[in-house]
């Protein structure tokens, strides 16, 4: 009986444990819940912040339609997208 008690309190102590070990929320980058889902010139896309984009007048004008613009280039030369301000 008394190994029983012993082994429901170490496993509960475990439990309560679990959320000790997570982050905080706010404690890294802003997380995004989703992209957005956008026709870029005549393609459909799932579109967020951060990913590649094509750098053309065409594909831009249908970035600013769902309120992102592709002007932001990495290291490498690549253009990523941001949120339009």
């Amino acid at each position: 009986m008394r190994r029983r008690i012993v082994g429901l309190l170490a496993a509960l102590s475990l439990l309560a444990a679990v959320p000790a070990l997570e982050a905080p929320a706010g404690a890294s980058a802003p997380i995004q819940a989703a992209c957005v889902h956008a026709t870029i010139q005549g393609n459909s896309k799932c579109i967020a912040a951060g990913q590649y984009c094509k750098h053309t007048k065409a594909a831009n004008k249908d970035y600013h339609r769902y309120g992102y613009t592709c002007g932001q280039k990495d290291k490498n030369g690549r253009y990523h997208l941001r949120y339009y301000p």
